[in-house]
């Protein structure tokens, strides 16, 4: 093999070496978290455990709280916070009550 070649397959393993770093420190970097948006929602709000959803949105910071059973507007930002209570939780939480019935 000549010089030439060894040095063209030296740096040819070395940008593939470069390459694979560069693609793993990816996979570990942190993810950057989704932008709070300002959702509006409608509907009954349900009571789990000690938390309260409606429409697949954890509402359990309202204050005064949502009432479970009656239909409500709901407006507020979403939020990266974890729950074990599950849904996407909101924070900032205003509400109405609307006309409707909610299904038992």
């Amino acid at each position: 093999m000549s010089i030439r070649m060894g040095i063209a397959v030296a740096a040819g393993l070395l940008a593939v070496v470069g390459l694979a770093g560069s693609a793993s420190a990816e996979m570990f970097a942190p993810s950057t978290a989704a932008k709070p948006k300002k959702v509006t929602v409608t509907g009954c709000a349900k009571s789990v455990g000690t938390c309260t959803i409606l429409n697949n949105y954890n509402v359990s910071t309202a204050n005064p709280a949502v009432p479970e059973g009656k239909r409500a507007k709901v407006q507020g930002t979403t939020s990266a916070t974890m729950s074990p209570c599950g849904g996407t939780v909101l924070v900032n939480i205003k509400w109405a009550a609307v006309k409707g019935k909610c299904s038992k």
